[in-house]
């Protein structure tokens, strides 16, 4: 894998897996209907950053690694890919508990929240939003595959961007030869050894008008 692959690809699959993650958290994971004597029945639908509350925190922490990948070298960079790959292990378990099953008790907290989460716009006879009375009963709750499927995405995107620099590391930037003076070169090179650029630079400060044996 080339130096340049092994900063681009890292930092691409990190753009992706950031993106697909927001979209998810914007997306509607779950629809709820929930009963009271009072009120009568109310929908409520929550997106995924009201269900999962760690989607957006994992977002943000992708984009925060393409710094980090850009920046460290060497055996940084394998700790810096270990990190990212905790990063998409966390959202792989993030889906994983939803997966397995929704939890009704926790689905009653979010819908009957006095918070923004229990606002919902299905009071009977009114179009306003309306607030889900904690006594009211959770009737029925159904599931949308998209929301899960796309953080099921990120989290592959994260975890193939950490495993990259852990196995492939990209290089220490090396310093330029082009920029190395000609005594530099000559102090570096062993004495009594004569190489290609010893004739080059010797000619050359000849050309100069410089003494080479000084």
């Amino acid at each position: 894998m080339t130096q340049s692959t092994r900063f681009r690809l890292p930092v691409l699959l990190l753009l992706v897996g950031a993106v697909l993650l927001w979209i998810a958290s914007r997306m509607v994971w779950l629809d709820v209907v929930a009963f009271n004597d009072q009120s009568g029945e109310a929908r409520r639908s929550l997106t995924g950053a009201e269900w999962q509350p760690a989607l957006v925190p994992l977002a943000l922490g992708a984009l925060a690694a393409v710094a980090a990948v850009a920046l460290v070298r060497g055996t940084g960079a394998r700790a810096v890919g270990a990190v990212i790959t905790l990063l998409g292990l966390a959202t792989g378990a993030l889906l994983a508990s939803t997966v397995g099953g929704v939890d009704e008790s926790r689905v009653h907290s979010a819908v009957t929240s006095e918070e923004e989460l229990g606002s919902t716009n299905a009071g009977p006879g009114t179009a306003d939003a309306q607030a889900v009375p904690e006594w009211s009963e959770i009737t029925e709750i159904s599931t949308r595959s998209p929301g899960p499927a796309f953080t099921g995405a990120g989290a592959l995107a994260l975890v193939a961007a950490g495993v990259i620099p852990m196995i492939w590391p990209t290089r220490k930037v090396r310093r330029d030869d082009r920029y190395v003076t000609p005594a530099a070169r000559r102090e570096a090179t062993e004495p009594g050894e004569v190489t290609a650029d010893n004739g080059r630079d010797l000619w050359q400060e000849l050309d100069d008008g410089r003494d080479p044996t000084g």
